[in-house]
């Protein structure tokens, strides 16, 4: 979970990146060493916009060592800005020194300098503002994380890279995040290496050994990759970890690997998802079965699951679709996306598979099933087959299979709001599904008003995430239900430790105001 305030050390910013990228934070991050102030702002878990107090990292002069306007350009434009006060690309454009497409790739090619100048930080401090963002003083340039800290960690120096990597025998996996290995970051060719070698069994020193391009190259290939989370510390255990990782790291290789050394002008055009295609797609996940979803026969070989699955996950991945005109659709991307994980996790294993083929034989819906209701009793019979499954699951720590589970009794007894709630509670322990766990404990809550349990996991929920007076209403909430206990009681006390908490604020409209029109805005 990302610190809400913290100093900036050798690892900082990338792993707070990926962090916010992690669990969907909206906010400003305010990073400050002596006179320097940068801030960055993020929305939904990407960065979107840049700005800072420093000279460097003017418009102007970003537009000048890029290039882009001379240095005679520059010092006329400059005069100018002085006597008006106008913005400096209102200026440039009404000198006809560049265009407001310029304009547009200028503002985005300063926000990237800002950001890429934070990687260099060694000290100083940073602040997490979450909340609305200030519309009126950003245009929205959505970019890749994964791209900006690959970038942002190109000139590392080896003694950074020692002082910052655990011990030399800590063994390394892929990430068991689906969505941090099909994330948008160019790697090179040493990192797709090393990624191909990590297995969960290989120790950072054993990698160096069988990598074949040196100690060095290794270790900085090992630094980017766990600053990604594409690889994390631990070994891998069961022979289905095993084998998932393996074909995701395959994928994830391949991908890179061909992309990179076919030319553009012979590279096989990747599918791209339209706003409709992905709102019927999303309309659709609930309806459709596991077969459906990765749309395959039942007699699907292996292959055929695999096959389907990597489409649709590139497909759907949101790191892929960073338009300003899908920002919209990011909710709905990560949630096809986790939908499609889930229906391949169970058909790509045969043991799920057997029992999921059973679980749809006695009684859940399929297209053609739901022509015919089952008996309730029967449906009901199935619900706590499959709330069992899902217990087991989560007491494994198996929250993806629990979740799946969970769900499936919800959708057998639609009217048992504890179904409900455990698939809140397997959400929760998700990366990216907060905000659907949240969701669930608040119509688990409506279902059962009367469930103590359930205020008192919403609430806890709400103070991990830092959402102190939301936690208090829900506590509060409870105690006027007529419940009470020693934990509702602390929990009560909890929120109220520093006095009356701050007022969430509701989000703020979003401008209607176009790109070109905050560009233009007389005011520096």
């Amino acid at each position: 979970m990302v610190t809400p305030t913290g100093n900036i050390t050798d690892m900082t910013i990338p792993f707070l990146f990926q962090g916010l990228r992690a669990e969907n934070k909206t906010g400003t991050v305010v990073f400050e060493r002596e006179t320097a102030i940068k801030k960055v702002y993020f929305q939904g878990g990407d960065i979107i916009f840049a700005s800072s107090n420093q000279e460097d990292d003017r418009l102007g002069e970003c537009l000048l060592r890029a290039g882009t306007i001379t240095k005679a350009q520059y010092d006329a434009s400059t005069e100018v800005l002085k006597k008006t006060g106008k913005k400096h690309g209102t200026v440039l454009i009404q000198l006809g020194f560049i265009s407001p497409q310029n304009l547009v790739a200028g503002v985005k090619l300063q926000v990237k300098h800002i950001i890429l100048s934070l990687f260099a930080w060694r000290d100083g401090r940073y602040t997490v503002d979450e909340g609305p963002l200030p519309q009126a003083d950003i245009v929205p340039l959505q970019m890749s994380t994964g791209n900006l800290v690959v970038e942002g960690l190109g000139g590392i120096d080896w003694q950074i890279v020692r002082k910052s990597l655990p011990q030399l025998k800590t063994v390394l996996r892929p990430s068991t995040d689906p969505s941090q290995l099909f994330q948008g970051a160019g790697l090179t060719q040493d990192q797709l290496m090393v990624l191909s070698l990590i297995d969960g069994k290989k120790n950072i020193e054993e990698l160096c050994s069988q990598s074949g391009i040196g100690d060095f190259n290794t270790l900085k290939a090992v630094y980017v990759l766990l600053a990604l989370r594409m690889a994390e510390i631990g070994e891998i255990r069961t022979k289905e970890e095993k084998n998932f990782a393996r074909e995701m790291v395959r994928e994830t290789v391949t991908a890179n690997t061909i992309s990179e050394r076919k030319p553009p002008e012979t590279q096989t055009a990747v599918p791209s998802a339209t706003k409709e295609t992905i709102q019927r797609a999303y309309d659709s996940i609930e309806a459709h079965d596991h077969y459906q979803v990765l749309g395959i026969k039942r007699s699907a070989t292996a292959q055929d699951i695999k096959k389907a699955y990597f489409k649709l996950a590139k497909l759907y991945h949101p790191d892929r679709h960073f338009d300003p005109e899908m920002s919209e659709m990011k909710l709905k991307l990560e949630a096809l996306f986790m939908r499609i994980h889930e229906a391949y996790d169970t058909l790509s294993i045969q043991a799920k598979r057997d029992q999921y083929n059973s679980t749809l034989s006695k009684g859940v819906k399929t297209s053609r099933a739901e022509q015919q209701e089952p008996e309730k009793s029967a449906q009901k019979d199935s619900a706590v087959d499959q709330y069992n499954e899902g217990m087991r699951h989560f007491k494994a720590g198996n929250f993806w299979g629990a979740e799946e589970a969970f769900r499936w009794a919800a959708r057998l007894d639609p009217g048992n709001s504890r179904f409900l709630f455990y698939q809140g509670l397997a959400l929760s322990r998700m990366p990216r599904r907060r905000h659907e766990a949240e969701e669930h404990f608040k119509k688990a809550i409506e279902m059962s008003p009367n469930r103590l349990e359930y205020y008192m996991e919403l609430g806890n929920f709400y103070l991990k995430n830092n959402l102190k007076t939301k936690a208090h209403s829900v506590f509060i909430k409870a105690q006027a239900m007529g419940l009470d206990s020693k934990q509702l009681r602390q929990g009560i006390a909890a929120t109220e430790s520093s006095g009356e908490a701050k007022k969430e604020k509701e989000p703020e409209k979003k401008s209607s105001s176009g790109i070109f029109k905050k560009l233009f805005k007389d005011k520096r």
